[in-house]
């Protein structure tokens, strides 16, 4: 069932494409010829434009008028047309995407969705190609074949590619017995070749794209710049507006074809437009040529700069390396396995270039305009060789560890040199923090050993340093320590010399902790007496004389030092038994301040 919805879809897509090219020809048979010409001759030769893009090459017969009005002599003159209108050809192609996209999420059961979206594409085409055999060179049946293959081949990589994004079973077990037959031929690596053999069509694309793109901001440059020419061509041409609408049609049906002439003038070997012809970076070398008005905008050769073209080929390997040499799995790939993904990858695009040159060549008229287009090989070895070389300085680029080659530098490198590759003239020894250095490590580097050094480095990197005391005063031989380990109880935390009784101000202490700072006289007078006694009297510090605190002054001064030894000696003293249970709450002897209230 899934076959027969499929080629029923391609069966309409094969309608959307030839209604692309049927409807702006019955319009120019209505308006321009007033229904004068013959039908068949109208749609058999909508079939035919129809058959061209799908790749089947045309016969076409001038009367010796049409030759004489072309500049030739005036006998009947048979060409070829082989030069496809790669616009019409795009739709049947992005029509055969979508559906091999949809098939995909289908399963196993979507492969002969697939088949029978090209034998639905094939059966349509047959009768298509029907109307246009007066036009056609090769038999019917070859022609609807070809087509098939146009809108099947587009479907079947779109439901390769939609496969294995999603992982389908029939998928890992086809992934599985290559892996099983590269292990018998005796290769290494074949546990790593599903993810090898991803980045490598990864880097195709992403590679094949950005060239793509950067053809067609050529093209834009060449239209914008030759703007003037194109439009003296249209005027040369005095056409209606309907006529001038169609020739529009015709120039984008023709668009494609301009943007792959395009990347081959990028890469280098450039295009022909005709025999004898030949437009490159370096020169332009044209002859008679279509009275097309996009051929205006083909550019003149840049001389000595023309190597500047090839150079930004070769740029842009080197950003789409840079940017998907970053990625993790091509990080942990040795050097060799590294180095080998690019040249994999250039090698598939020069070939995908190569077969893409080959739909943009083709006869063009009769004559000498029986050669246009560029030259596949020749084109495709040279965007091979030059994305090559820009992948793989790319790929060396990602991998190396800025923060390495600083470190390596040898110390007799001028500051201005060490200063162009990230370091500072001011501070030789850069250091940076031990999580960022870390983060440059590649991930085969960590292994469990390392792991565990590079723990006990944070640890120790973040630890708080403990806060410096002075190593004079009394010695630690006055503490008895060698029943304590040195881990638990630092000696140098307990130097004495803190503690001289010179240095024990009484605004030093808290009053919870020696209760000495402030002596109310009352407290003064007091202090032969026990303080159950004080309280009893109901003593208020307020109501004491002034005069009398004064003489006392003395007196205090000397308890404050004699309470501050041994207040200090008591806190600092050690036993030979530590009790790590809290002491009860008790009443500290001596006097106090009164409660408030007695």
């Amino acid at each position: 069932m899934t076959a027969v919805i499929a080629a029923i879809e391609a069966a309409a897509a094969a309608a959307v494409g030839i209604a692309a090219v049927i409807v702006p020809a019955l319009v120019l048979w209505a308006v321009t010829f007033s229904l004068a010409a013959e039908p068949a001759t109208v749609f058999g030769g909508a079939a035919a434009t129809w058959a061209l893009a799908h790749f089947a090459p045309l016969t076409l017969v001038l009367a010796p008028e049409m030759a004489l009005s072309l500049g030739m002599p005036p006998a009947e003159l048979t060409f070829g047309l082989s030069l496809a209108p790669l616009g019409v050809t795009l739709i049947t192609v992005l029509l055969a995407v979508r559906s091999g996209s949809r098939l995909s999420a289908r399963g196993g059961a979507g492969g002969a969705g697939v088949l029978g979206g090209a034998l639905g594409f094939g059966g349509a085409a047959l009768i298509i190609a029907q109307l246009a055999a007066p036009f056609l060179t090769w038999p019917v049946g070859q022609t609807a074949a070809v087509a098939g293959l146009v809108y099947g081949i587009p479907a079947g990589l779109a439901f390769l590619v939609g496969a294995a994004r999603e992982d389908h079973p029939w998928w890992r077990a086809s992934v599985r017995a290559v892996q099983r037959r590269v292990e018998q031929w005796g290769w290494p690596g074949s546990a790593a070749l599903p993810v090898r053999s991803a980045e490598v069509f990864r880097l195709t694309g992403a590679t094949l794209a950005a060239l793509i793109g950067l053809a067609a901001v050529a093209v834009t440059v060449a239209l914008i710049a030759g703007y003037s020419g194109i439009v003296a061509l249209t005027q040369h041409l005095q056409l209606d507006p309907l006529g001038s609408a169609l020739l529009f049609l015709v120039q984008l049906a023709l668009l494609p074809i301009a943007l792959l002439w395009g990347m081959a003038w990028l890469i280098g070997p450039g295009f022909a437009v005709g025999s004898g012809s030949s437009v490159t970076p370096f020169e332009t070398l044209l002859g008679p040529m279509p009275a097309l008005p996009i051929f205006g905008a083909i550019p003149q050769g840049w001389d000595a700069l023309g190597g500047l073209a090839p150079t930004l080929v070769v740029l842009t390997g080197v950003g789409v390396a840079i940017v998907l040499g970053r990625r993790s799995e091509v990080r942990r790939a040795s050097w060799p396995v590294a180095l080998t993904i690019p040249v994999l990858a250039a090698v598939m695009v020069g070939l995908a270039v190569a077969g893409l040159s080959v739909l943009a060549t083709g006869a063009l008229g009769p004559d000498r305009l029986a050669e246009a287009g560029p030259s596949p090989w020749v084109v495709g070895g040279f965007a091979a060789a030059e994305l090559g070389v820009g992948l793989l300085l790319g790929t060396a680029a990602a991998r190396i560890d800025a923060g390495r080659l600083r470190a390596a530098i040898p110390d007799g490198v001028p500051d201005s040199l060490r200063g162009l590759i990230g370091g500072d003239r001011a501070d030789e020894q850069l250091t940076e923090p031990l999580d960022e250095a870390l983060r440059g490590l590649h991930p085969e580097e960590r292994t469990a050993a390392f792991a565990a050094e590079v723990d006990l480095a944070l640890d120790l990197a973040r630890a708080p340093e403990p806060e410096p005391y002075p190593a004079e005063g009394v010695g630690t031989e006055d503490f008895e320590t060698e029943d304590f380990e040195t881990e638990d109880f630092e000696t140098e935390d307990f130097e004495t010399e803190d503690f001289e009784t010179e240095d024990f101000e009484t605004e030093d202490f808290e009053t919870e902790d020696f209760e000495t700072q402030v002596r109310d006289t009352e407290a003064l007078e007091a202090q032969d007496f026990e303080p159950e006694a004080l309280e009893a009297a109901g003593v208020d510090a307020t109501d004491v004389n002034a005069d009398e605190a004064d003489a006392a002054e003395a007196d205090a001064a000397e308890l404050d030092a004699a309470a501050s030894e041994t207040e200090a000696l008591r806190a600092y003293e050690w036993n030979d038994t530590v009790d790590l249970t809290p002491d009860a709450p008790q009443e500290r002897s001596g006097w106090r301040w009164p409660r408030p209230g007695r």
